[in-house]
């Protein structure tokens, strides 16, 4: 067993080694750490020979990370332990279950305010939320052993051999490129699956309203559109829920389908959905249409990757560019060419519900490795935020 000395040793000595800069952060290197046997990039900064990292990077390991603005805490959950560490102080106040009282304990460092991002030590965090660290000098890596088994939750295609496939939409809705979509979709007879942002639907209403009369199926892509890896864990739930509560309130219905944008999440964003009763939606085809592409190349893409159990990418967000009108253009040849090939459109539930051989994951299974990098480029629809906000 490593000393506490020597882990911190090591990981001086690892993290010396290059690292990538990026040009926003000059100030701060980055480099791996690996979660469960997964390696997933942090900024770092070294001090008094602790590695601190930003709190929202603990979420990887499954962990809820929240801010408490009153008394400038970050507040870690996991199971049964929770505790919150003040910027500044160099001490925890633990939360006692049994007694319902804080109780304090010193800490070898304080936790720091970097640009208004709340950074923490590492090592100490994750003994804390009871996870193993080890450092192993053959690969010159750090490892956390996080001790938090979430069930499997990431659908990128359906198990079947059968030739279904399902055309998606993110982020509308919208008035321009949504009713062309529905105006092809219902001329060719094919159902679709939209994954609504809330705070559109509350712009749009009646459009919202005319997709699902139109019969095609509804989901969740929260209510901002942000990147949920650094978003606070209460502010990832409540993102998902005002959307589900919207949809509720407009349509009389919600989902049990959501995507993250840019289809990024980490461990402790899917045990929020495995919490609400979210099934995790990705894509097996990425026509990347956001970025302007021709109908020409979107075809050549689903001509490609078109497979039986696919989920096809697409987006009907607004744009005064008039990046999507390629998918306009795309979407009756995607229908005829797949209907040609033998597939059948169906909604994403459909598609879950109809598939076979597939069994659902046992409770408290491994879940895949969080995702660190999105599996695709997909197109915001606004520029949000990717640091919680400065301290109060």
């Amino acid at each position: 067993m490593f000393s506490k000395k020597k882990i911190f040793f090591a990981l001086v000595m690892f993290l010396l080694i290059p690292s990538i800069v990026y040009g926003n952060e000059s100030r701060l290197l980055e480099a791996p750490i690996y979660i469960d046997d997964v390696p997933i990039n942090t900024r770092y900064i070294m001090r008094e020979g602790h590695l601190m990292v930003p709190a929202l990077y603990l979420k990887h390991t499954g962990a809820y990370v929240d801010w408490n603005d009153q008394y400038r805490s970050v507040v870690f959950k996991a199971k049964d332990k929770m505790f919150a560490l003040p910027v500044g102080k160099s001490y925890s106040d633990d939360f006692n279950q049994s007694t319902g009282k804080w109780i304090r304990h010193p800490l070898p460092t304080s936790t720091i305010d970097f640009g208004g991002e709340p950074f923490v030590p590492l090592i100490d965090v994750a003994k804390k939320l009871g996870m193993g660290v080890r450092y192993d000098p053959k690969v010159n890596r750090t490892f956390i052993t996080t001790n938090l088994p979430i069930a499997a939750n990431s659908i990128e295609s359906a198990g079947t051999t059968e030739k279904l496939v399902a055309l998606t939409f993110d982020d509308g809705p919208e008035d321009y490129y949504t009713p062309k979509i529905l105006s092809i979709l219902k001329e060719k007879g094919v159902p679709a699956t939209f994954f609504v942002v809330g705070r559109q639907i509350t712009y749009f209403p009646e459009i919202m309203k005319q997709i699902a009369k139109d019969g095609h199926g509804i989901a969740n892509h929260t209510w901002h559109h942000p990147d949920l890896r650094y978003q606070w864990s209460s502010t990832v739930k409540e993102e998902i829920i005002s959307t589900q509560n919207e949809m509720q309130k407009v349509l009389g219905k919600k989902p049990d389908v959501f995507r993250p944008p840019y289809g990024a999440y980490t461990k402790a964003d899917v045990a929020i959905l495995n919490e609400i009763g979210m099934r995790n939606i990705l894509w097996s085809v990425d026509t990347l249409d956001w970025s302007g592409m021709s109908a020409e190349a979107i075809m050549e893409i689903i001509h490609r990757d078109a497979s039986p159990g696919g989920i096809i990418l697409q987006h009907n967000f607004q744009s005064k560019a008039r990046l999507l009108d390629g998918t306009i253009e795309a979407l009756p040849r995607i229908i005829d060419d797949l209907q040609k090939q033998g597939y059948k459109f169906v909604t994403i539930q459909t598609m879950l519900d109809e598939q076979k051989g597939q069994n659902p994951p046992a409770e408290g299974q491994a879940i895949e490795p969080p995702v660190s990098q999105p599996p695709a480029q997909e197109k915001p629809i606004d520029q949000q935020p990717i640091v919680p906000p400065p301290a109060q």
